[in-house]
C-alpha cells in the first residue's frame, strides 16, 4: 500500500518538474541554476560571466543573472546541471505575476 502511494505521489510531481527542467532557458534572466553540491556555484556563475543574486540560496538551486542572453549556455558549459527561467519556476509553484 505504501509503495503504491509513493509511486502515485512521484508520478504527480515528476511530470511538471520534468517539463520545467526540460524547457530551454530564454530571455535575459534571471534564471534558476542547478549546480552539483560538489561544485562552487559562485565559481560556475563567474566562469559563465554571470552573477549570483538573492539573499538566500538553496542547497542545489541558485538565482543567477547576466547582462546578456547567452549566459544559460555558458552556465551549462561551466558545469551546471540545469538552467531554467525563474518565471517558469514561479509558474510551477503557482505564483501569478499579474497580481
Amino acid at each position: 500500500m505504501r509503495l503504491e502511494l509513493a509511486v502515485m505521489a512521484l508520478s504527480l510531481v515528476a511530470g511538471p518538474v520534468a517539463a520545467v527542467l526540460g524547457a530551454p532557458a530564454t530571455g535575459t534572466g534571471p534564471w534558476v541554476v542547478v549546480v552539483p553540491p560538489w561544485q562552487d556555484a559562485e565559481g560556475v556563475a563567474e566562469q559563465a560571466m554571470a552573477r549570483l543574486i538573492g539573499p538566500v540560496q538553496a542547497p542545489l538551486g541558485h538565482l543567477v543573472t547576466s547582462a546578456d542572453g547567452g549566459a544559460p549556455a555558458r552556465l551549462l558549459a561551466a558545469g551546471a546541471w540545469a538552467v531554467v527561467d525563474a518565471d517558469s519556476i514561479l509558474q510551477l509553484c503557482g505564483v501569478d505575476q499579474d497580481e
